[in-house]
């Protein structure tokens, strides 16, 4: 196996200790659950370009299984935008005012502020640019954010929030010592995409309402790594890093 990225993750762990108990009939071996903090190993395997093809093939299903299910295309959704844009131009006027007076705003600030002394009338013209800036921002981020939410839902989208799953479930593993010896494990059990998903929406559930052994004994390991494994598949897939030293660079400049 050759590693893409690996981080160490700590929890909670419950260890069986073994003591003497007194009985009627003399001392027997019993166990009592200690809880103890445990240090565990994440390790994402390095995809060959065999497994990327392969995520690509899996990719062209889910993206074939969405649109049969009546999933819009990004193609098909711009048109669509397009063609309601050009029916509703009071929407389109009142963004394209708001971008204007957004950038005017934001050069108003950057002259005045960048003034060793400003009158009086210079600082209600600078008080009102920031009112107008912080006004014209929050119309064009809710318009942005309603512009990526429909793109998030086409067939292409939701294909690749599949295939990045994909990585995450078939190439993640967990270190753990048995018998002395480390080995790795994968964190999602199953032997298909299906399988495993399963597996990870149980492990997504409170742990109180988990009942399976088999997924409570990797629930403390999922809690504390899911979110940075995500994040460590996305940087790879989006080709920003690809090795330790340079994810480790850009979850800095991203995450901070």
């Amino acid at each position: 196996m050759k590693e893409l990225y690996s981080f160490n993750v700590q929890q909670e762990a419950i260890e069986k200790i073994p003591y003497k108990r007194k009985t009627k009939k003399g001392e027997v071996e019993a166990f009592k659950n200690k809880k103890v903090k445990k240090q565990t190993r994440i390790v994402i395997e390095k995809p060959t370009v065999a497994d990327i093809e392969k995520a690509e093939f899996f990719f062209g299903q889910k993206y074939n299984d969405y649109i049969n299910s009546g999933f819009l295309t990004k193609a098909m959704l711009s048109k669509k935008m397009q063609a309601v844009g050009s029916s509703s131009s009071s929407l389109n006027e009142e963004v394209n005012k708001a971008v204007m007076e957004y950038l005017e705003a934001a050069r108003v600030i950057e002259f005045y502020e960048g003034a060793k002394t400003i009158t009086e009338d210079q600082q209600k013209k600078l008080d009102e640019a920031k009112k107008k800036f912080a006004e014209n921002q929050m119309i064009v981020h809710e318009y942005e954010s309603g512009v990526r939410g429909q793109y998030n839902q086409t067939a292409e989208s939701k294909a690749e929030e599949r295939m990045i799953e994909w990585f995450i479930f078939n190439f993640t593993f967990y270190e753990e010592e048995v018998d002395g010896k480390k080995d790795l494990f994968q964190l999602f059990d199953g032997v298909n995409f299906d399988e495993k998903r399963n597996f990870y929406l149980l492990l997504a559930e409170d742990e109180a309402d988990i009942e399976e052994d088999s997924v409570l004994n990797v629930k403390g390991v999922f809690d504390g790594s899911f979110e940075k494994i995500a994040r460590v598949v996305n940087i790879w897939y989006n080709k920003l890093g690809k090795n330790q030293k340079e994810i480790d660079e850009q979850l800095e400049r991203i995450f901070g």
